[in-house]
């Protein structure tokens, strides 16, 4: 059998919030997740890392921010983590015109992490892609990645060629993760323009011309289980190369217009989905392959494995 290269876990959105009454909730939520993650760690699945790419807080604020550091630094006990910017990293209430230099300074404060950024191990690339913000923007329906996002990414896989490189962005390409039903009413997913870039195609353009790029990871649409490739391998550029794209969903809710509503007397109503899982990803990768594990932390089960090629 191959030996084991590397193993890392990944994880969607996490949405903390400082409101006492949403606080509290998912607190009691998350806590079944990281109960299961440590026991799993402790029984020797422990990874070198994990990744958090975006929407890490539900909007951005001084107390938000700091919860979520805190907790994930209590509850992943001593494991590094690595996090990229969403679309709530860059959104500060209804209402609030918080300029986005004081909100970028929020972020670096409370991260200590560039926008973008990659880091190596002996057998592989990670690199994080930052996801712009809409804050500026005419049409945030209608968004593309900055071309100083795409030069990155196309440098940073240049200068390291000799390894698998793994991509995160908070938001999946285009026509990746789908619905479960033909009309869209189940999942938000990567049809819809707020949910992917429009220059999608430039992604794979640039993928397609590294043969090392094999895995893509993003979260944002909050899928639900089963929803149409969660998981999905495609053959890239004239040398057909495998890459493929996982979408994380989110341990705090799946599904299209669910999870937590602030009532107008200050309590809070939880949707959940069905069925209503707690997910996220382990990854093992080997010398020719990658293992993807979706892990349902309320079942305490796995749901399903993917053996996907890289190189």
């Amino acid at each position: 059998m191959t030996q084991e290269v590397l193993a890392f876990w990944a994880i969607g959105d996490l949405h903390h919030n400082a409101l006492p009454a949403w606080n509290e909730f998912h607190t009691r939520r998350l806590r079944e997740m990281y109960s299961d993650l440590q026991a799993l760690w402790q029984e020797g699945d422990a990874p070198a890392f994990c990744v958090f790419p975006g929407d890490l807080v539900e909007f951005a604020s001084e107390k938000n921010c700091q919860l979520a550091q805190e907790t994930l630094t209590r509850n992943l006990n001593g494991i590094p983590f690595y996090v990229g910017p969403g679309n709530h990293e860059f959104y500060a209430g209804i209402g609030n015109t918080t300029p986005l230099s004081d909100l970028l300074a929020l972020y670096h404060k409370t991260w200590n992490k560039p926008l973008r950024y990659h880091w190596t191990t002996p057998n592989a690339t990670f690199i994080m892609l930052d996801y712009p913000s809409s804050i500026d923007a005419p049409d945030p329906h209608n968004w593309s990645l900055t071309q100083e996002t795409l030069t990155y990414l196309e440098t940073t896989l240049a200068t390291h060629p000799a390894m698998p490189a793994i991509i995160f962005l908070h938001s999946p390409l285009s026509n990746t993760v789908l619905a479960r039903d033909e009309a869209g009413l189940l999942d938000y997913h990567s049809l819809e323009g707020y949910f992917a870039p429009n220059n999608s195609q430039a992604v794979r353009a640039i993928l397609a011309r590294h043969r090392h790029a094999c895995l893509f990871i993003s979260g944002h649409t909050h899928s639900g289980w089963e929803a149409p490739h969660l998981v999905l391998t495609e053959l890239c550029g004239e040398s057909q190369h495998p890459m493929t794209f996982v979408n994380l969903m989110s341990p705090w809710y799946t599904g299209k217009k669910k999870g937590l509503r602030v009532n107008a007397d200050g309590s809070v109503t939880y949707v959940a989905d069905e069925p209503d899982v707690m997910p996220s990803f382990s990854f093992q990768l080997f010398e020719h392959h990658a293992l993807i594990r979706l892990r349902d932390h309320k079942a305490r089960m796995w749901l399903k494995t993917w053996s996907v090629p890289l190189v």
